[in-house]
């Protein structure tokens, strides 16, 4: 308070603001003391590296993360949280072991391990796919949370292949092979696609969540993104294969298995791409 230029009734407001912002970092460090004390409470004794990485996991989410990011990582409880933290510190454990085995991304036990991470994903961001994506950047940035989860690039992208392996196999049954190889192809030649799902995903939940026509031109933007991407992932201008992973995706559930994908949204982005469809050729009902 040594600005003497300001008025009397300034600088109370700027010192009334200065404080509530202390207060509230007083408030999110106290939460989280309370949730390391409440793991430790439930895990029993603790080491104090153990509490430790615990309390730097919360700051970097805090860093991060929203506050309604953040209970969204707690739903429905504080209980189930950690029942799902044990059981994602037991899946790293077991994608490191076979990394370290050299077991290969296509191999079964890979696929395997592929949808329990994906299940686990949607289960531990409440199926957000904006959280899931900010997660994911955190771990890749973030080398301290590198060290205290487990997970580096190196497993990020191992598993991301045995991911598109799992979905291959799933492909396999509903196409034939020469099909099956132009989808393996685009699925296996770059990682790109792969990482501009989410995103996607992201943005048409939140004109959903907004309330956003699917006649308006935001949502029509992202149905023309979304035929395109479908199309580079899959089939290209190839409207027979579009046809036969149509109809794969109608028959595997698990194909559509992905954080923030639900039926209200892929009602919404179905009835988006109708509209398209009728004003700008060649867009069609996909996926």
């Amino acid at each position: 308070m040594n600005d003497v230029h300001l008025e009397p009734v300034d600088l109370l407001l700027r010192q009334a603001k200065a404080l509530e912002a202390q207060a509230e970092q007083a408030h999110a460090l106290a939460q989280r003391l309370k949730q390391v004390a409440n793991t430790i409470q439930q895990d029993g004794e603790a080491q104090g590296t153990d509490w430790l990485d615990v309390l730097e996991m919360m700051t970097l989410y805090a860093r991060h993360l929203t506050k309604e990011e953040i209970s969204a990582m707690q739903k429905p409880d504080q209980k189930a949280a950690r029942q799902r933290t044990v059981q994602w510190e037991t899946l790293v454990g077991e994608v490191e072991m076979a990394m370290h085995q050299a077991i290969a991304p296509n191999s079964p036990h890979a696929q395997a391990l592929a949808w329990r991470w994906v299940r686990l994903v949607i289960a531990m961001t409440d199926n957000d796919a904006a959280l899931a994506g900010k997660l994911k950047s955190l771990q890749e940035h973030e080398a301290r949370a590198q060290e205290i989860l487990g997970i580096d690039t190196a497993m990020l992208q191992w598993i991301g292949l045995a991911i598109a392996h799992a979905r291959l196999a799933l492909f396999a049954k509903h196409l034939s092979a020469r099909q099956w190889a132009e989808v393996r192809r685009r699925q296996l030649a770059t990682s790109a696609h792969m990482d501009a799902w989410p995103s996607l995903v992201a943005q048409v939940r939140a004109q959903l969540a907004a309330g956003v026509s699917c006649e308006a031109e935001p949502m029509q933007r992202l149905a023309r993104r979304w035929n395109q991407l479908f199309q580079e992932s899959y089939c290209g201008q190839d409207a027979a294969l579009e046809a036969s992973v149509r109809q794969a995706f109608a028959a595997e559930l698990d194909l559509s298995l992905g954080v923030g994908v639900d039926q209200a949204l892929m009602d919404y982005i179905h009835a988006a791409i109708r509209v398209a469809g009728k004003k700008d050729q060649p867009v069609k009902d996909i996926q």
